[in-house]
């Protein structure tokens, strides 16, 4: 929908102002129920969404058409929502959720008035200088030179310094804490764990982000984060002006350290409007180390309240473990106390001891606790929960927690210690030395907590199964046989560890002293007095404890140390906050006058940037205050140097304004000033039911937006002049102002968009996301209920003024996007025809059209998309034909002009644009460059990466990926030459001193397709290393798209350059590809993966290749490296995690990590072979019986994976103790399990099968998968796959009358047609069913060919049953399931006429009729023809000469499946069918040789499939000559013609895509020519004459090519024999005595690689050729 609007013509006078109209392109509108809180409006920074407050404490957060992304309701329990801004990443905006709600942490009860972020650079950003100076010159090998020339001036990085910035913290705790009270906890969910503890993005040093928090009492709060603060400022301390004052607005600059507040000093009932400007002197005294400490005491503070979240679930779960046996202590206790002087600690030591159970004892465990007892101590299996979480809280939340954060404090020690001394961040080397000596205490009691936990839970686990047992053995009987098995157990108890417990944890455990529980026996230390280090205090004691020693004091626990550490790292956080708030300096508060204005902004602007110093200028815009008509603008000068600024000047600009109101003031940009107005007509102003005037009578002045340049650029009308500053409230009418929109023409020329009247929408408030070339304007109404958005960027400048693009669009091209498909298809048709008749026009417009930067972006994209289209076809000749009509049609100068638009595009900021134009470029670019006919390109588009804006880099560097990634031999061939260019760009855009994410990851993209032409560069040791370095950096980069790339890119590196790798692998491959395994972005992780994929495939090419080399004689060898090996100890336990990484909701197809990592260690196993196994062994041993399924589950693949590669006999013992645990698994309680086992089964049907007993195994192993196959669809599959192996493998010898399967066969089937038996199930499962079912029907013995018979009788029926279900089709996904169950059925149909053979001969007349109902009943395009082919060509190949009854009825299909060439796939199966028909057929099949043969000859001169098609064809004309014998005269001509003719085609050098084409053309040459022969040799030998020349010269042909195949030289060898025998008079002698014949002879039957059947075919042809002359002639074949 086209929502531009156009202004109205409104009755006025001002003719002038109608003419000069202009309207901005409005992108959307919307509307909402509740009033939007108009000071609530902010574009994010870093992505097109709106976020806004409704008044009712609402947040929602919108895209740019309009859709809602979010919202969120009152996010505090009492309060209200007073501010609303955007953190500077803007990270977690898509997923709409609160992370977790933190204190402002600010004492004053004064309310916030005032919230805003602002960024600095820390440190210069790295020059971009090197291809400037380098100019059109540039080459790789000079880009690095120049770069090291420059490394002073940070050209290529500093590597020490940028090392100790590069975020090597271990990945934080990953598992999350689970509740376990009402209250909520921000450490519950994996995206809180995310966002609080993020890795630091690479570059994020160069940058500082602060927080400004102003209250009404003029207090201000600076922090770089939540818990970062530097300090709280008071406006009023020390200047009097500022008594009272109020923030109401901030602006900076990256550039600069200084920031600028307004504020308002309430003076009685007048405010007056101040500046104040403060320096940020932390900013340059920090440097880089300032975000580094900050991110760093953020993460501390997180870190710490993590540890005490932790500390209170395990304080929660021991209490759990204890609960129980004190219950169990009490109840019992009581009991013994009243009839035995005794204890249950005495009783039990004796009990287990002595082996008797005391009278009382057994009356309590037997008479009153029973059951009870029993059924409690079942709910606490050996591995009790409680005790299982708190190894788990230890093992995996608190250890981690605390190795995190004692690298963050060591790294924080080595800025303390090592930091320059210029550099203050308020760090303590002594006092981080105390606070790591804590943590480390920690980390031992925690250490010490987790032994105990395990021990205890071992000893409490041999207790319950103990007492367990001796209930059961004393309720029953002594002399039972019960009894006498109970009594048989008693030696598999744990006795030691009975005791234990009974003596020590089921009275006192220790696990609460760590935990923090007082001893009232002993004092606790006081752990600031202590003298000493912690760390070794808290070890002495625990070697005193563990010698039995008494210490003295109790032993500090986890609640003691954590609160200790608190207070520790407060005082720390304390000490650099003060450090950092010394550095803040607040200037001298610049006065700008009285006046209660209602709309204010304020804007930084450098002016001039030096070394030291830089001159800024602040602009204020205060709109008209009450009486006053001018709009004004300060502009403040300050001066920065070395940080510090002082005041230059203060002018003022007055805009007088006609009669109305200026609703709002926003700055655009560095240029632009934009004023919402809304005239003395217009709604706001007068209302119309107070005055009894009609609302149609209303003059209509309408409501309109203003642009003005607010800078001083220069004296002309159309800039503002400033002077000296004037008091606010005095308008001055002597003021100069260069602006005055009093005039009605000056007023028109400043407008850039009208709200029409007759809408009734007056603006109330603007807002601007102010991102360059895609700037967005929102305009919220009067109403507060409605806003729109406009693109400001729609207007172009025309004498500094802004107006309206012309917009000249092309209604065809609109036509060809329409949702029509007949206006579709005409418009393609016009532009087809168009590009037919004048080519050169044709693409000129089109051109013209992209480069439109005033057309609408759908519209240029059309005219990209078919610039590109004019250039491609997925025919090789089609493509040629394309392109030469480029070359011919089109001239020089529209070349030019075309190619430069095209160039000119890729600049353009509209992203499909650019992203068009980069396609069409290296279409024409495949075409002009390997006829260097476009010099210029490479060299413009490095240029273009080197001093381009963003988006043109980025338009570039994909151009160069689609150029590079093009299928173009000859393209592919000359983009060698510009290797250097190539990798100029690419490696220009990839480095990581880029800070545009999308051009550094539209490089990478590039770089991968670039790197198969590059092999020059990579030679290059210095090259190589750079290009190296550059990748490695970019899979650090923070940014997962750039990660997956270079991931990418090192898997295309390996595959291509193996033989250079073995430098990088030692010194950084291996290592980034481990972390880029454990990377938490899937994407990411699966690349990582994959790279070893690369190194395992490359790997296993390069041992076959050798080992071929070394068959053949051969010394030279490929390099190998055996990286896989040496790596596997590394890899495989990573692969191994990562196998429990399953999604239970992905799709069966969907490729994800846990799926990689399978691919990975299969292909693992194949190239290391047994070395995998104990590693795998160890990992499936400890999660088979896991509690979780994903590591049940990965457990069972990781044992499947490995089925191939080490040797059987290792396996095999493994496999068969592994079986009856791996069909157990099949009933497992998680489907996804199930499924793996049913997979891995398969796996070793297919590779192992010697290791399943027919007898033992193989019952239960058919059983159970036949029992997953019907319990759930998604294991179908592999229970299908698993069935299909078996069957393969337990065949028998073909023929035989019995095999393993036979006990099963009959059941099997059952239960087949069982499963297939509704059509209305799952299709992919009936599919596969059927498809188990062919594989059983293939494999069975004789013994089962009578219930294969009565199987014929079912499949039969029920395809028969499927025709009339042809009239019952409603939909596509009626006739898709049809189209599955006729070709499912007609492919059993198949198996079970190839099984039976002649046997089917009484089916026969059934099956045919059914068949020829079907493929008269299936419609156009169906792919049912297929399979009913294929099975008629079986039953014809079955029954032979007596198929010829079938013929007549037949025919008309086949013949029209011969003559449909729109169906490639079908015809081809129709060839093969006339190749079965004659076989079977012999000689009756001549009556129907005509019909073949003339569609035989059509199907070879056609353009479209009689190339593909031809070795099919030729083989036809062999098997038909062989059916009917001499004949085949009539057709001898004109087939010798067609044979004549293919067999002059060659294999050029390097085409290796067409060896296998080439090689089935001529094996179907020789076909044709051996049924030729065979044929003639039937009294037609004489016809032949003629062609014997011809078919020796193409013998002669086949022996000096190095391409054959086995195949070809047998068929060759075949002919000779024929021929030679066929003429025995000698009169070819000459030829079949020739030495290359004799040598052709000789290979063959020499040759140890060939068959028995190839050598006897070669000894047969040698006996003919003998019979040719001679003896002594023949005698050189010897």
């Amino acid at each position: 929908m086209d929502t531009r609007h156009q202004t109205q013509n409104h009755t006025t006078t001002m003719e002038d102002e109608e003419k000069e109209a202009v309207s901005l392109t409005m992108l959307a509108e919307k509307a909402l129920q509740t009033p939007i809180n108009p000071n609530h409006m902010r574009y994010c920074p870093s992505m097109d969404l709106l976020a806004l407050t409704t008044t009712d404490d609402q947040i929602h957060v919108f895209r740019t058409k309009g859709q809602r992304v979010f919202g969120v309701s009152r996010i505090v329990s009492a309060g209200k929502l007073v501010k609303l801004t955007w953190k500077p990443d803007a990270n977690s905006a898509h997923t709409g959720k609160v992370m977790y709600e933190k204190d402002a942490g600010i004492s004053s009860e004064s309310p916030i008035c005032y919230i805003g972020w602002a960024t600095n650079l820390t440190a210069t950003p790295h020059g971009q200088t090197t291809i400037s100076r380098l100019g059109d010159s540039m080459t790789l090998d000079a880009f690095i030179a120049s770069t090291k020339e420059t490394s002073d001036s940070q050209d290529l990085p500093d590597l020490p310094t940028e090392l100790a910035f590069i975020d090597v913290a271990i990945n934080p705790p990953n598992r999350r804490l689970q509740l376990t009270t009402a209250r909520g906890d921000v450490f519950s969910s994996r995206l809180s764990l995310d966002t609080l503890f993020p890795r630091m993005p690479t570059g994020s040093a160069d940058s500082a982000d602060i927080l400004i928090v102003g209250l009404e009492d003029g207090t201000i709060q600076l922090s770089m984060s939540e818990d970062f603060s530097i300090g709280t400022f008071k406006l009023g301390n020390g200047s009097s002006n500022l008594t009272g004052s109020k923030p109401l607005l901030h602006c900076s600059h990256p550039l600069s350290t200084t920031h600028a507040l307004l504020v308002s000093a309430s003076t009685g009932d007048v405010e007056d409007l101040r500046v104040v400007p403060f320096d940020l002197r932390l900013i340059s005294s920090a440097g880089r180390h300032l975000s580094l400490l900050a991110s760093k005491v953020t993460e501390l503070h997180n870190l710490l309240r993590y540890l005490q979240q932790a500390h209170e679930h395990i304080s929660a779960e021991i209490k759990a473990t204890q609960d129980l046996p004190s219950k169990f202590m009490r109840n019992i206790d009581e009991m013994l106390q009243k009839k035995s002087d005794t204890t249950w600690v005495q009783a039990a030591y004796h009990f287990v001891v002595a082996g008797n159970c005391r009278p009382e004892v057994k009356e309590w465990l037997v008479d009153e606790l029973g059951e009870r007892v029993q059924d409690t101590l079942r709910n606490f299996p050996t591995e009790s929960f409680s005790y299982e979480s708190i190894r788990r809280l230890v093992h995996e939340n608190l250890l981690p927690a605390l190795d995190r954060l004692s690298v963050h404090l060591s790294r924080l020690r080595g800025l303390s210690r090592y930091q320059h001394s210029a550099i203050s961040l308020g760090l303590s080397t002594s006092e981080l030395d105390n606070i790591i000596d804590t943590v480390d205490s920690l980390q031992l009691l925690s250490h010490h907590l987790m032994r105990c936990t395990i021990s205890e839970s071992r000893q409490f686990g041999a207790f319950s199964t103990w007492l367990r047992h001796e209930i059961e053995k004393q309720a029953t009987e002594p002399t039972s046989a019960t009894a006498q098995e109970l009594a048989q157990k008693d030696i598999a108890f744990d006795y030691a560890s009975i005791l234990e417990y009974i003596q020590g944890a089921m009275t006192e455990s220790r696990m609460p002293r760590y935990s923090g529980k007082p001893m009232v026996s002993k004092p606790r230390w006081d752990l600031e007095a202590e003298g000493g280090l912690l760390f070794e205090l808290c070890t002495n004691q625990m070697q005193e404890e563990e010698n039995v020693l008494s210490p003295q004091k109790q032993l500090p626990g986890l609640n003691v140390l954590i609160h200790h550490l608190h207070k520790q790292l407060t005082s720390l956080f304390d000490h650099i906050s003060e450090t950092q708030r010394r550095n803040v300096h607040f200037g001298i508060p610049i006065y700008l006058g009285a006046g209660n204005s209602v709309c204010t902004d304020m804007i930084m602007v450098p002016e001039t940037t030096e070394a030291a110093k830089i001159s800024l200028s602040i602009y204020i815009a205060v709109g008209p205050s009450e009486g006053q008509t001018s709009v004004k603008i300060f502009r403040i000068s300050l001066l920065v140097e070395k940080g510090v600024s002082s005041l230059k000047g203060v002018q003022c600009a007055r805009i007088p304004m006609p009669a109305g109101a200026v609703r709002d003031v926003k700055f655009v940009d560095d240029e632009i000033l934009l004023l919402a107005f809304v005239g003395q007509g217009g709604k706001s102003q007068i209302d119309a039911h107070s005055l009894n005037i009609p609302t149609d009578k209303l003059p209509l002045d309408p409501s309109r937006l203003l642009s003005i340049h607010y800078r001083p650029h220069d004296r002309s009308s159309s800039s503002l002049s400033y002077h000296a500053q004037q008091p606010m409230g005095e308008e001055g009418s002597a003021e100069p102002h260069s602006i005055d929109l009093r005039n009605p023409k000056e007023l028109a020329v400043r407008t850039i968009h009208r709200f029409p009247a007759d809408e009734a929408w007056a603006p109330r408030r603007l807002e601007v996301n102010g991102r360059k070339g895609r700037r967005i304007l929102c305009v919220l109404a009067e109403d507060n209920l409605h806003y729109r958005q406009y693109a400001i960027d729609s207007l172009v400048e025309r004498d500094g003024r802004p107006v309206a693009p012309k917009m000249n669009v092309n209604q065809v091209l609109q036509s060809t996007l329409s949702p029509d498909a007949s206006i579709r298809n005409n418009a393609e048709q016009q532009l087809l025809q168009a590009a037919e008749v004048d080519f050169s026009a044709y693409v000129s417009t089109l051109a013209h059209e992209l480069a439109n930067e005033q057309a609408q972006a759908h519209i240029r994209s059309a005219a990209g998309l078919a610039l590109k289209n004019s250039f491609s076809a997925r025919e090789y000749a089609r493509l040629r034909d394309l392109q030469l009509r480029w070359r011919e049609r089109v001239g020089a100068e529209v070349k030019t002009s075309v190619k430069s638009l095209a160039l000119g595009t890729l600049a353009s900021k509209d992203s499909r644009a650019g992203q068009s134009a980069a396609q069409f470029v290296a279409s024409v670019a495949a075409i002009e460059i390997p006829r260097n006919e476009w010099p210029e390109l490479m060299p413009a588009l490095v240029a273009n990466v080197g001093e381009g804006e963003d988006h043109l880099k980025q338009a570039s560097l994909v151009t160069i990926g689609y150029i590079c990634e093009s299928e173009d031999t000859e393209l592919r061939d000359s983009l060698v030459q510009h290797s250097n260019a190539i990798l100029t760009a690419v490696v220009q855009g990839a480095r990581k001193e880029e800070t545009n994410p999308d051009v550094r990851l539209a490089a990478i993209v590039a770089l991968s397709d670039s790197l198969e032409f590059v092999r020059t560069n990579f030679e290059n040791e210095g090259e190589r290393n750079y290009i190296m370095q550059v990748i490695c950096e970019a899979t650090q980069s923070g940014d997962s798209r750039i990660e997956s790339g270079a991931y990418g890119c090192l898997n295309r590196i390996m595959g291509l350059y193996y033989d250079k790798m073995r430098f990088y692998m030692e010194k950084a491959l291996f290592g980034l590809t481990i972390l880029g395994m454990k990377n938490p972005e899937e994407d990411v992780a699966k690349l990582a993966v994959e790279f070893w994929c690369t190194v395992c495939e490359e790997e296993l090419a390069i041992e076959d290749d050798n080992a071929l080399t070394q068959a053949e004689g051969g010394t030279e060898l490929r390099q190998y490296f055996n990286f896989a090996r040496v790596a596997a100890r590394e890899v495989i336990p990573v692969l191994l995690e990562l196998l429990a990484q399953q999604d239970e909701d992905a799709a069966e197809e969907e490729y994800n990590i846990s799926r990689a990592a399978y691919q990975c260690l299969q292909l693992f196993a194949q190239t290391v072979g047994g070395e995998i196994v104990q590693a795998v062994l160890g990992f499936v041993e400890r999660n088979l019986r896991h509690e979780d399924w994903h590591w049940r589950d990965a457990a069972v693949s990781a044992f499947g994976a490995i089925m191939e590669g080490p040797d059987e006999k290792m396996l095999e013992p493994l496999i068969k103790q592994a079986l009856p645990v791996l069909i157990q698994m099949m009933e497992d309680t998680a489907v996804q399990v199930q499924d793996s086992a049913a997979y891995t089964l398969g796996r070793i049907c297919e590779n192992v099968s010697n290791a399943i007993d027919p007898r033992t195994h193989l019952p239960p192993l058919v059983r159970s998968l036949f029992t997953g196959l019907s319990n759930n669809p998604k294991m179908a599959s592999s229970c299908c796959w698993a069935l299909m192996n078996l069957a393969d493998r337990f065949a028998g010898e073909p023929g035989a009358e019995v095999n393993d399967l036979s006990a099963h066969f009959s059941d099997s089937i059952t239960h087949i047609l069982r499963v297939t038996e509704s059509p209305d199930g799952d299709a992919p499962l009936r599919m596969a069913v059927y498809e188990v079912l062919n594989a059983f029907v293939t494999n069975a013995a004789n013994d089962s060919l009578p219930v294969i018979a009565k199987l014929s009788d079912i499949i039969l029926q029920r395809l028969e049953g499927t025709i009339p279900m042809q009239q019952q089709i409603v939909s596509v996904d009626d006739r898709n399931t049809l189209e599955e169950i006729q070709t499912s059925l007609t492919s059993a149909l198949l198996a079970i006429i190839q099984r039976l053979e002649r046997e089917i001969k009484p089916q026969a007349d059934h099956i045919m009729h059914v068949l020829l109902q079907i493929l008269n009943s299936v419609g156009a395009k169906s792919s049912v023809p297929d399979t009913v082919f294929a099975t008629v060509g079986a039953l014809a190949n079955a029954l032979e000469e007596e198929f010829a009854k079938y013929m007549d009825p037949f025919a008309p299909f086949l013949y029209k499946a011969l003559g449909n060439q729109e169906e490639p796939a079908l015809c081809a199966m129709a060839i093969g069918l006339v190749s079965d028909i004659t076989r079977s057929l012999g000689g009756l099949s001549q009556p129907y040789c005509d019909a073949f043969m003339n569609y035989l000859l059509l199907i070879l001169s056609g353009t479209s499939n009689g190339n593909q098609l031809r070795p099919a064809i030729l083989q036809s004309f062999g098997d038909m000559a062989h059916a009917i014998g001499p004949h085949f005269e009539k057709y001898l001509s004109v087939v010798a013609q067609v044979l004549n003719q293919s067999s002059t085609m060659t294999l050029g050098e390097g085409a290796f895509e067409m060896f296998d084409y080439f090689i089935s053309l001529r094996e179907g040459i020789l076909d044709a020519w051996d049924g030729a022969i065979v044929a003639m040799k039937q009294g037609k030998a004489d016809a032949l004459r003629p062609h014997v020349d011809s078919i020796i010269k193409f013998l002669h042909l086949i022996s000096q090519d190095p391409n054959r195949s086995e195949a070809l030289l047998r068929g060759a060898l075949g002919v000779v024999g024929d021929l030679a025998e066929t003429f025995p008079g000698g009169e070819y002698g000459d030829a079949f005595r020739s030495e290359w014949m004799a040598q052709l002879v000789r290979d063959v039957r020499t040759s140890q690689e060939f068959s028995a059947r190839t050598k006897e075919t070669a000894r047969w042809a040698r006996e003919q050729i003998k019979r040719q002359g001679a003896s002594g002639q023949g005698s050189q074949l010897s």
